[in-house]
């Protein structure tokens, strides 16, 4: 399980900080003071530091020693409202991403999520023999690496759960497929710890848009999937045209564009129906995504399962 240590003074704060955590399958300890985090982080060295900067505790100096001892180890700083250059003094702090209060339990989720798959990506990195695939190993958001995350791992199952159910009980499912146009452009002028912030800002906001039902992990730097049960073709399309609204109300980057892709898998009584698998989904959707770039971005395409051929097999989930 990944274990994650909050160095936070305020009980309420560090209570609800523990919730969020703890409810996205988190080991949390928490401490209320830099001696106690370092003692801590020393004798079990968490997966992930969450630190707060106020008055009675020095995050940025408690990140600083963390990182001198331990650089592998991800610290995620916290600032009040108040703060004024969070991106400058988190930097300097060397700290790999930052948040500011208010705290939402879907961001501070997410940041968490993408700084592990980061980190993971780095390490996994690292331990590739010389000679191997060079080229790959300077990419650590390479879409292998975060496709096999927990999160997607996750994904992949819920979904040939849910794929079988729907075959049983006659239901449709969909698959959101989604990748912002020219992200790499819009996050050239962000340090690192902004980037990550942001990124967690955009998937907090798909997560958001969507049912309690639905979900939607990353699967590489930009690129996200969202699976939604019970949801038809002309409802998958309203909820990809809802976020494709919303993405361009992200403060931090106001032009960005949102491109999608949409596979749907609506079960009939018909004969003759080609069976669905989570790989033909996502086919599926990739070639439909590919369309909506190709046509110039800030769209939704739509991919629908063919019907059977006499000489095709079915598929299996």
């Amino acid at each position: 399980m990944r274990s994650a240590l909050i160095a936070e003074p305020s009980p309420p704060v560090s209570t609800a900080l523990r919730k969020f955590l703890e409810s996205a399958g988190y080991e949390v300890g928490i401490v209320s003071t830099s001696g106690e985090a370092l003692r801590e982080f020393r004798a079990r060295s968490p997966g992930i530091l969450l630190a707060s900067q106020s008055a009675s505790l020095d995050g940025e100096a408690l990140c600083r020693q963390v990182k001198e001892e331990s650089p592998d180890i991800p610290v995620l700083l916290l600032y009040m409202p108040e703060e004024e250059h969070p991106e400058q003094r988190s930097v300097g702090a060397g700290a790999d991403a930052f948040l500011v209060g208010p705290l939402k339990r879907t961001t501070v989720v997410m940041c968490v999520g993408l700084l592990f798959q980061l980190f993971e990506a780095r390490a996994a990195v690292q331990a590739t023999p010389p000679g191997e695939a060079p080229e790959e190993a300077e990419a650590p958001n390479r879409r292998t690496d975060a496709a096999s995350s927990p999160d997607f791992e996750f994904l992949k199952r819920l979904l040939l759960m849910e794929v079988k159910r729907s075959r049983r009980y006659r239901y449709p499912i969909s698959l959101l497929l989604l990748e912002m146009d020219r992200l790499s452009e819009h996050l050239a002028p962000l340090g690192p710890s902004r980037r990550t912030a942001v990124l967690a800002e955009i998937l907090a906001l798909f997560v958001e848009a969507m049912r309690d039902i639905d979900v939607t992990v990353p699967i590489s730097e930009g690129r996200f999937v969202s699976f939604m049960p019970h949801t038809a073709k002309d409802g998958a399309l309203m909820v990809a045209e809802r976020l494709r609204q919303r993405v361009k109300t992200l403060a931090p980057l106001p032009d960005l564009t949102l491109s999608m892709g949409l596979s749907v898998f609506e079960p009939t009584a018909a004969r003759g129906q080609t069976q669905v698998s989570f790989g033909n989904l996502m086919r599926d959707a990739s070639e439909a995504l590919r369309k909506a770039q190709a046509a110039g971005g800030d769209r939704v395409e739509f991919s629908e399962r063919a019907k059977l051929e006499p000489r095709d097999k079915p598929q299996e989930g």
